[in-house]
């Protein structure tokens, strides 16, 4: 079911390094008016909805237990885990959950594959955000390392936005997602990633 967010009820998460999350999606969901990209709307009007829950719960300034309780109990277990990905996008440095990574990458992977370039831009500006701020660890390309499958899936999404008719904007945007990924302490790519690379002619 599709689940109708007029934007000015959009929270944003108003912290150092986390409104870039929330500014991604909110252009990108401006995009996908009407019946445009259902399952894209989907996964980020999710996150927005327990964002915003999150947010409003902070305000009542009830404590600790209470709120833990009562965000479970109208949304899920999955809405209770928006807490630690408030506090770590809050933070540069502070690694995302394996959990917590899925619910945010699953709108970025949704967008990639649209291939619309007003939707494209701003998700590889959030997840180059991601990877530089820390926020992503794992070994793409390692055989048993963390986070393989989806890490490498999302690179390769990362590489298929350019080919031959690819505005110079959206390829200095692959290229900075590329060099960020290379050049990471925590976002370790492997030769087997890079190999792709060079087949795709990044």
């Amino acid at each position: 079911m599709n689940i109708s967010i007029p934007m000015e009820r959009y929270i944003r998460i108003e912290m150092a390094a986390g409104g870039f999350v929330s500014r991604a999606f909110e252009s990108m969901l401006k995009e996908c008016s009407g019946k445009k990209y259902p399952d894209l709307q989907k996964a980020i009007q999710a996150y927005i909805v327990c964002m915003n829950l999150k947010m409003k719960l902070q305000k009542l300034e009830h404590n600790q237990i209470s709120c833990k309780l009562l965000l479970r109990h109208l949304m899920g277990s999955q809405c209770a885990e928006m807490e630690n990905i408030t506090i770590a996008l809050a933070n540069a440095g502070c690694t995302l959950d394996e959990a917590d990574v899925e619910i945010v990458l699953n709108p970025l992977c949704l967008a990639f594959e649209t291939k619309n370039l007003k939707i494209l831009e701003p998700a590889l500006d959030c997840i180059h955000k991601l990877i530089a701020y820390d926020h992503l660890e794992g070994d793409p390309g390692l055989e048993g390392g963390k986070n393989v499958p989806l890490f490498t899936d999302i690179l390769n999404m990362v590489c298929s936005c350019v080919d031959n008719s690819s505005p110079d904007s959206t390829i200095l945007q692959v290229l900075k997602v590329l060099l960020t990924a290379v050049a990471s302490a925590k976002f370790r790519v492997r030769n087997e990633v890079a190999l792709f690379w060079d087949s795709k002619g990044v």
